[in-house]
């Protein structure tokens, strides 16, 4: 063989060797490529809800998904929204916040909200929406989207759930009639203070003992008519609603009630204690608020519940709260998230939900015949109905920024002496601070 043959035969061992290597890389690539495209990872962020219950919901839609059983799909829950919204913050700046996560109905215009993908009409239909589901939902949650040329009408979110406030009593001093309105509640409540001084009826001071105070103190401004908003509580309404308030305390108790508190904060309990100890007969809360009861080992044959009574029945507001998907605009994974998306609106996937959180009433209108009849614990006698009443309008609060409201105005209920003046600088110093979030106007002024 020649010289210029021998290095042409070179040359080519030597593109062949490149071009096996090439090609065994190029299939290991491809097999890379397709094994991550098959197993990315979906995160959901949620609030409240238990991690288990949660991630059950989700291997549920893998069933009725398959094309997405290898999909790893995770689930974070909070038990704080404070923690929540920290964290979510946080992860935004990051670049690593989830592709589902929630927001509540009482806070209009979220911290968070331009980070929502809205949904397409096409694939949840506003009108079609109005027809499943209670108005309340449809008042909150429908908007409308102008481009310059038209305005279309979306649906921000679907919901799954909501509640609203009740009354847990001892059924063996109490009957239903005896908290039907506030009224009858108000004498009931002197019956008490009559026949045994050293019970407090209800407990309903010392907020920072009282689990969802926010909340109950939102419902009775909501018992003023025409209140939706933080702006409506005016000075009259603000003024009717402390002399409410103070009817539910007697100058008497304020040693035992003092003690009592101290008592509480010492050992770290609050007012389910109380009430599972029989030193209350009344607390306002949530359904959910079931779990802590069951743990202080309340009788069952004894526990009763009711809804938070309003002046007249069948006049004013009930608050309503209730936490909402939203797919976040930055998600990489958008097929996947209309796919939950849809999923979430059907009925098979909200009675599964519903069957891991039996405390919550549902918000498709197809699921209240069946569900109102369940018990919220299978230990207790109660169920949703109790807790339900078609003469009670719900309706949302608009907090406007949840997280400072909800921490805030404790410190007002507990400074009775000066709440006016208090409850004036925490108007004033919110709504400059949702300005600045919704607007980004007025940076520079000084809310507080």
């Amino acid at each position: 063989m020649n010289k210029n043959k021998l290095i042409f035969a070179i040359i080519w061992v030597i593109v062949l060797i490149v071009i096996i290597f090439l090609s065994f890389n190029l299939k290991n690539w491809n097999n890379s490529n397709t094994k991550v495209s098959s197993t990315w990872n979906f995160t959901i962020w949620m609030i409240w809800n238990n991690p288990a219950n949660s991630q059950k919901i989700v291997e549920n839609f893998k069933k009725i998904n398959p094309s997405y059983s290898n999909s790893i799909i995770q689930v974070e829950t909070f038990a704080s929204w404070q923690d929540y919204t920290y964290a979510l913050t946080s992860a935004i700046l990051a670049d690593k916040s989830p592709d589902l996560f929630m927001l509540n109905n009482n806070e209009d215009i979220s911290v968070f909200d331009n980070q929502v993908l809205w949904i397409n009409p096409k694939i949840i239909n506003p009108n079609d929406f109005r027809k499943k589901y209670k108005w309340v939902f449809a008042d909150d949650l429908i908007k409308i989207h102008d481009d310059g040329s038209q305005k279309i009408e979306y649906v921000k979110w679907i919901p799954i759930w909501y509640e609203s406030l009740w009354i847990f009593y001892n059924r063996r001093f109490l009957k239903s009639s005896d908290i039907d309105t506030i009224s009858s509640l108000n004498n009931t409540i002197s019956q008490i203070k009559d026949k045994r001084p050293n019970i407090v009826p209800l407990w309903i001071w010392n907020w920072s003992t009282l689990p969802f105070v926010s909340d109950i103190i939102t419902q009775f401004f909501m018992l003023e008519d025409g209140v939706k908003w933080l702006w409506d509580v005016s000075w009259n309404k603000l003024k009717q609603w402390f002399s409410s308030y103070l009817l539910y305390w007697d100058v008497k108790w304020y040693n035992w009630y003092d003690s009592k508190f101290v008592e509480l904060n010492n050992m770290w309990q609050n007012s389910i204690d109380l009430f599972s100890k029989w030193d209350t007969f009344m607390v306002v809360g949530y359904p959910r608020l079931i779990e802590e009861i069951e743990k202080k080992w309340f009788p069952k044959n004894f526990l009763w519940a009711s809804p938070f009574p309003h002046y007249v029945s069948g006049s004013w507001k009930t608050l309503v709260n209730y936490d909402y998907f939203v797919v976040n605009k930055d998600t990489k994974q958008l097929n996947l998230a209309n796919d939950f998306l849809l999923y979430l609106s059907s009925d098979i996937w909200v009675e599964n939900y519903l069957d891991n959180f039996t405390y919550y009433l549902p918000a498709l209108l197809s699921m209240e015949s069946d569900k109102l009849d369940s018990k919220i614990h299978e230990k207790f006698h109660i169920t949703l109905k109790d807790f339900y009443s078609e003469n009670y309008e719900l309706s949302s609060f608009d907090k406007w920024i949840k997280d400072l409201y909800d921490k805030n105005i404790i410190s007002i209920l507990d400074n009775s002496s000066n709440y006016e003046n208090s409850f004036s600088k925490f108007r004033k110093s919110i709504l400059c601070k949702s300005s600045k979030i919704s607007t980004l106007e007025n940076l520079s002024s000084n809310c507080d």
